[in-house]
């Protein structure tokens, strides 16, 4: 017994800290000189019940013998509860609440404490000896838990062995019968095997007529085979039949599930916006440094100080940074780039062919920077698409030009492929391809109102407002009749020549920003003419310089009075509105220059493409050559270029169905606060440097009368 006489200060061999209870935490031995009392002063211990006896468990010692050692004994390992000595949880307090200094000073304080506990008097280790209390037995009454075994669907083989013991216990009650002395007429074997081929038909129709349970619900079980298949091989050849129509029932009933299931999946909204935000999240994890470059943030990484500094000195380059396209633009050619007016992420992508040899159905993407592998919007179109353009008072709203000179605006919240308005069945109808069609403000009468109309150019000579109040109703703007050519040193134009068409083909057109009524439009012949939408019978100006057709013009988002255009004769001239010759004229390539597009951040830069390169011109460093070019590796055609209204980057679209995202970097350097006095100063310089004469020198070409003013240019007076 642990109550008899023991030494104070010996617990090491102690029930408590040894013996039966191998798990206890008390291993050690310790000091309790201090804190122990005398037996005298506790007194002798009283037993008063059985229950309060405890007895020292004694290991006795047994020595295997040679049978011990062969024996194999099975140990199983078992996993014990866990037992939670002590368990305290910590408190998180607020650093901004009243009490995050009392708490901080307190956690100070402790780890100075534990940091002076090692050789510190004040601490002292100790065990402590408990009692092992008796287990508490209570019964609880409880519900019976019943089981219960429901059948719902069986297979084939399941039924056929069924009841095929069934009609074998019949057969034995029948034989027993006939052994008894019942009477019955012999019958054939073959008898026999169609009277039990009859009625297992029987019964196995009427089963599955009578238990819903077992009919075939779309779901085959594959278990209890063993012997099933043997005996349906050995069947009759009308079981056979029976057995097949089953299965055949079966498997077509579930592909109709399954076709149902998948109907009522796709057409679900639910599920369609729940992949389109997952698709997003997983393209902006990949894209994450590639957009970042596109907001204009430096990427991210160990080197970031080297990458910023490396490109201040560096020249100016592009960095491609990804491909709009996908399985439905591959082998397409982009013909035309739009961007949104309210959204600057999102880009309307126009896809169709120049040549009338080579047409085939078009298509309108719309990309957003969230998602460059697949776009936002997709419409097919019958005809190919020629030129876009969205909506600045309604954003949501996509002008559409097609190659037979329909004229289309599309809603693009709408997923559907029907345009909300057309032409297509209109009087008013362009008979050529609709090369450029755009959303002008103009003013409505004589007020301050202004309102939104349509505006598109084609080959038939005509260029037309549409209004969208009542349909698409249009009327002629102008008539792009042809300039009466000049015999080279002749002054008058030449007599007696016959037109096969009076008006000239329209290829593009650009309005002034300031003056909504003024716009310029070129022509196949290779002029450019200035015209009014008050008068719509003759040219306000009409300039000379290029020698095929004018792909595209635009005016200088900076200065009202200049205008940039291209064209197949290999050039891009910059042009005064005052001057019928260009001022400049830039040459670099021996390939038609399919289109261009200034800068909206820099009134010296623009950039151009032909069908083997795109270049980056920036008049303020030089006006001889393109500060970049970066040819195509693969031999595709760049068709269009476009500038990002948001960022510093450049969109350039091919005949294969890629639009590129390039950006442009090392040019923020040569920006300049008046932009308009930049371009103005760049110019004057350029012509102050140029011999005058009236023949084009070094891309200069002035008319005889203006050959004292050449060297003013045009800048501030």
């Amino acid at each position: 017994s642990i109550y008899g006489a023991t030494q104070a200060g010996t617990a090491a061999n102690s029930v408590f800290g040894g013996g039966p209870f191998t798990r206890s935490v008390f291993t050690q031995s310790y000091d309790t000189t201090s804190d122990s009392l005398p037996l005298d002063e506790i007194g002798p211990a009283e037993i008063t019940t059985f229950s309060e006896v405890r007895h020292k468990r004694q290991d006795i010692q047994e020595i295997p013998d040679d049978q011990d050692l062969v024996k194999i004994v099975d140990i199983t390992l078992t996993e014990t509860d866990t037992i939670w000595m002590f368990d305290m949880p910590d408190v998180k307090v607020s650093v901004e609440s009243p009490e995050a200094e009392e708490v901080k000073r307190c956690y100070t304080a402790y780890i100075e404490l534990q940091k002076n506990r090692v050789g510190n008097d004040l601490y002292a280790e100790r065990g402590m000896n408990t009692f092992n209390e008796s287990h508490k037995l209570k019964n609880m009454n409880t519900q019976k838990i019943e089981t219960e075994d429901v059948q719902t669907e069986c297979t084939n083989w399941n039924m056929f062995d069924t009841y095929n013991t069934q009609e074998t216990d019949y057969n034995d009650d029948d034989n027993v019968e006939d052994e008894e002395g019942t009477i019955s007429r012999p019958t054939s074997p073959k008898d026999d095997d169609a009277d039990k081929s009859a009625v297992d038909a029987s019964l196995s129709m009427s089963t599955v007529m009578k238990e819903p349970s077992l009919a075939p619900s779309g779901k085959m079980l594959s278990s209890q085979k063993l012997g099933s298949r043997n005996t349906l091989a050995s069947s009759s050849g009308l079981d056979s039949e029976l057995q097949s129509s089953l299965n055949t029932a079966i498997e077509l009933t579930d592909k109709e599930k399954l076709v149902q299931e998948w109907d009522e999946l796709s057409k679900s909204e639910k599920l369609k916006n729940h992949l389109f935000v997952l698709e997003r999240a997983v393209n902006l994890n990949t894209f994450q440094q590639k957009q970042a470059q596109y907001r204009g943030f430096v990427p991210y990484s160990s080197n970031s100080a080297e990458y910023g500094s490396g490109l201040s000195d560096s020249n100016p380059n592009l960095d491609r940074l990804w491909s709009y396209s996908c399985n439905l633009t591959r082998g397409k050619n982009v013909s035309c780039i739009t961007w949104n007016k309210a959204n600057l992420d999102l880009v309307a992508v126009g896809y169709g062919q120049f040549e009338f040899s080579n047409q085939k159905p078009g298509l309108i993407c719309c990309w957003c920077i969230k998602n460059p592998k697949y776009p936002e919007r997709v419409f097919a179109t019958k005809q190919g698409v020629t030129a876009l353009d969205f909506s600045a008072a309604n954003p949501n709203l996509l002008a559409v030009g097609f190659y037979d000179g329909g004229v289309a605006v599309y809603n693009v919240r709408k997923t559907v492929d029907e345009p909300v308005l057309d032409n297509f069945t209109t009087a008013g109808k362009h008979t050529a391809p609709v090369w450029q069609l755009k959303w002008i403000h103009k003013e409505r009468g004589s007020g301050e109102e202004r309102a939104e109309v349509l505006i598109s150019i084609s080959s038939d000579g005509r260029v037309c407002q549409w209004s969208i109040r009542k349909g698409l109703e249009s009327y002629d703007v102008m008539k792009l009749k042809k300039m009466p050519t000049r015999m080279v040193g002749r002054t008058r134009e030449k007599k007696g020549e016959a037109f096969i068409s009076r008006y000239a083909g329209g290829m593009c057109f650009d309005f002034q920003s300031k003056d909504s009524n003024i716009y310029l439009a070129g022509t196949e012949e290779g002029y450019i003419h200035k015209c009014s939408c008050s008068h719509n019978e003759q040219y306000l100006d009409s300039y000379q310089g290029h020698t095929g057709p004018v792909y595209s013009v635009q005016w200088s988002p900076f200065v009202s009075d200049i205008f940039l255009s291209c064209s197949a004769d290999w050039t891009i001239k910059l042009w005064h509105q005052d001057k019928t010759r260009p001022i400049l004229s830039f040459h670099s390539s021996t390939r038609a220059v399919n289109s261009i597009c200034w800068s909206p951040w820099s009134s010296t830069v623009f950039a151009c493409v032909n069908e083997g390169a795109v270049e980056v011109w920036n008049l303020a460093i030089s006006t001889l050559d393109a500060i970049f070019s970066l040819s195509s590796m693969s031999g595709t055609k760049q068709t269009c270029v476009s500038f990002s209204q948001n960022s510093q980057c450049l969109l350039v679209g091919d005949n294969e169905g890629q639009v590129t995202v390039y950006q442009l970097r090392n040019i923020a350097k040569h920006f300049q606060a008046d932009q308009e006095q930049l371009l103005r100063d760049v110019i004057k310089a350029s012509l102050a440097s140029q011999l005058p004469g009236p023949d084009e020198d070094l891309g200069v070409s002035l008319d005889d009368e203006d050959d004292e003013t050449a060297s003013q240019a045009h800048g501030p007076t």
